[in-house]
């Protein structure tokens, strides 16, 4: 097994310097980092990774396979996610909150899209909900516009990052009616009496037609819809991430494995405990056994892709690889700097 680890979010913004990394002990992610062989990366979220892996356009074409992913048919139309989002005024700018911040329930989503649905219906947009924080919207005709997927937008100002190209226009529209059903909703009005965050808008973001890819993975293993509904459109296996490394390695496969560890908080709310923890969680049961497994035979090789906003890093390490005794480990604040 050639085993490659996607981990969005190890890196924190290149603002914060070193301080989110300092005593962190990682022994074997220091490891992989500093016997592989190690290239610099761009900054990147999950879903600008992911399509590059699969070579899709710059323009993120990614709602029919996230649908997919969900367990919903794309078919023939065209589909745009359409996540719900609280909007909060700060100052003279919009800041985005996600629905990791909105906790949505199945019954509210259920009765935020009945209200969606017959505003937009003269459009021919119709909105589904097959998660109750991720929404989609279908459509006939394919928009030609710029959209930000919204993890990339939590956090910040909207201003930036709002539909542009030729239907920009239309879509930014369509976000302030969405703003202006949603405000008055009586599930809005129950969530701000029990001091919750209000879903007070939703986000468009990668318009796109289901289509046949090809698989850059043998099989992929994630949580992820995303990650999974590229696999399924590339008719390759799909399989529920493992709890760890040494389940991973127990099932005995062959080939060219992509592990999805989409499981650190963003940095986008600052909680850097809870990414601290979660960073010593993934030491524990996914980099050190993999790198054990790899000494011991089990693996050919791992390829560890660190993803952050600014910057990241893709590191290959083989099992001649660990025999680099040269290459002394470092901590993780090193390759912050």
């Amino acid at each position: 097994m050639n085993c490659h680890l996607l981990v969005p979010e190890l890196f924190w913004p290149a603002s914060s310097g070193i301080e989110p990394y300092r005593d962190l002990a990682l022994p074997a992610l220091e490891a992989v980092l500093a016997r592989g062989r190690r290239v610099r990366t761009a900054g990147s979220s999950i879903e600008r990774w992911l399509a590059a892996a699969y070579r899709l356009p710059a323009e993120l074409p990614l709602a029919p396979f996230s649908l997919r992913g969900d367990d919903g048919d794309p078919g023939v139309d065209c589909w745009l996610r359409a996540d719900p989002v609280h909007l909060k005024v700060h100052g003279d700018h919009l800041i985005l909150a996600d629905a990791s911040r909105l906790a949505i329930t199945a019954e509210e989503a259920r009765e935020f899209i009945a209200a969606l649905n017959p505003h937009f219906a003269g459009e021919g947009v119709t909105f589904v909900a097959p998660s109750p924080h991720r929404w989609y919207a279908r459509m006939t005709a394919e928009p030609r516009m710029r959209t930000t997927p919204t993890t990339e937008v939590a956090g910040r100002s909207v201003e930036p990052f709002l539909p542009g190209g030729d239907d920009g226009a239309r879509w930014r529209k369509s976000i302030n009616e969405a703003q202006m059903l949603l405000h008055e909703h009586p599930c809005n009005g129950a969530r701000e009496t029990r001091g919750e965050l209000t879903v007070n808008s939703v986000w468009f973001w990668g318009a796109g037609r289901d289509r046949r890819l090809a698989a850059p993975y043998d099989a992929t293993w994630a949580d992820h819809p995303l990650a999974t509904g590229l696999a399924a459109a590339a008719r390759s296996p799909a399989r529920r991430l493992p709890a760890s490394g040494a389940m991973l390695l127990s099932e005995r496969y062959g080939g060219t494995q992509l592990a999805v560890l989409a499981t650190l908080p963003a940095a986008a709310y600052g909680d850097l405990t809870a990414w601290r923890e979660t960073v010593a969680q993934l030491e524990r049961s996914w980099f050190a056994p993999l790198l054990e497994g790899l000494q011991d035979g089990a693996l050919e090789s791992i390829t560890l892709h660190g993803l952050g906003p600014d910057y990241g890093y893709t590191a290959e390490l083989t099992r001649r690889d660990c025999w680099r005794f040269w290459r002394v480990r470092r901590p993780l604040q090193a390759y912050a700097t």
